[in-house]
This record gives C-alpha cells, structure tokens and sequence, in this order.
C-alpha cells in the first residue's frame, strides 16, 4: 500500500450492520496549514479542507446508509477529501464508485483508506471546474462543498455535467450561509432538491441537511 504523504493516526467509523470503517486521518492537521506556501496559496486560495473530517461527512452517510445502491451503479464523489464517504460506499454497496478531489494529498489518504476498508480505490486528482471524466453517472455525492460562494456554481454544473437524466445527487452541509442560494439556483438550474434534515451530531451545533437533487 502507498505510503502516505504525512504523520497519520487511525480513526474508526461506525457503520449501521458493519463493521467500523478504519480511517487514516492527517495526525495534525494545522501542520498543514502552516506548510502552505503563499505561493501555494495564491495560486487559488486553497486551504487543506481536505484534512480534516467534516461533520456534514457523518449526516451523509447515515442518509446513504438508509439508500438502496443497485450493483450496476455508477457513483462519483465531488471532494472526497480523506475518503470517508467513498470508503463507506465502497463497504455498504457493489457500486462502481470514482472519488474525486483537487488535492493530490487527500487523493492518496482516499485511496489509502478505501483500500484499507477492503474496496477498490478508483481516485482521480481533478478540479471539479475542469472535470476529466465523460461518464455519466446515477449518482453524484459530496459533503460540506459549498464553504465558499464561488463554489455554488461550479458544483452545480459538476453535477449536471455528471448525471445521467435519471440520475440523482445527494450533498450534505451544515447550513453555512450560501446554503440558500445554492438550494435556489437549483431549482433555476431545472432540478428538484428534497431536503432531508438531520439533527446536530455529536459534539457539533446546528442543523444539517442532506439534498436529494433530480431533475425536473
């Protein structure tokens, strides 16, 4: 197994009627922070997201874990950062499942941990702005994506770019300020988003909610 790119330790994750999901996690994560370059910095404006476990993460995948996936399914998350979702499918479902991030780093903690949890890492490092892939898939996943307005529409044309006419994309947030916006645009964008609330996991405050988004 690739080694990974920094100090790690080893977190598990319940899973309903599984067993635990083990996740290598960054050991300290502002460390990262710290060893970003201005120049890293400018060329985007990009902090290491990816390091961190973000609780929208954990609304989501209780909301998948109620979903029935189909073997023949083709999935794609936008922003896998560590994995865990990806991971998490890839235990739960025999869905052909490809896991995408902008940072080489989180790719290979992704490709480490799906790997880890017994499945097939399909990991490919892209900017969701300037996707490589062709295919399109019955579902789009990702969690807290939307921490910046810039972001509402470069998703929402990753997921059009992606579905299949019948397909469907599932995003989890914790309400963060463009949360509305992004819920609006949709519906002028010619999909339906049902929400599915979800209440504070454990040791966050605040409501999450995960969307059902298809179109009209």
């Amino acid at each position: 197994m690739q080694e990974l790119p920094c100090p790690s330790r080893n977190h598990t994750l319940p899973l309903p009627g599984q067993p635990p999901l083990r996740i290598a996690v960054p050991e300290n994560p502002e460390a990262l922070l710290d060893a970003l370059t201005d120049e890293e910095y400018e060329k985007d404006q990009l902090l290491p997201y990816w390091a961190e476990q973000w609780p929208s993460g954990q609304a989501l995948l209780s909301f998948l874990s109620g979903r029935q996936f189909q073997d023949e399914w083709l999935l794609c998350e936008l922003g896998c950062g560590l994995g865990m979702i990806s991971a998490a499918v890839a235990s739960l479902t025999d869905a052909f499942t490809v896991a995408t991030d902008i940072a080489p780093q989180g790719c290979r903690f992704t490709r480490h941990n799906i790997m880890t949890n017994g499945g097939t890492p399909r990991v490919v490092c892209c900017d969701w702005r300037h996707l490589p892939l062709r295919q399109r898939f019955d579902a789009v996943i990702a969690s807290d994506v939307l921490y910046e307005q810039r972001w509402i529409e470069p998703v929402i044309a990753a997921i059009d770019g992606l579905l299949k006419p019948d397909g469907r994309a599932w995003i989890a947030d914790p309400c963060r300020r463009f949360w509305p916006l992004f819920k609006e645009l949709l519906g002028r964008r010619g999909f339906s988003p049902a929400v599915y609330p979800y209440p504070a996991v454990e040791g966050e405050a605040g409501l999450f909610e995960v969307l059902e988004i298809t179109r009209r």
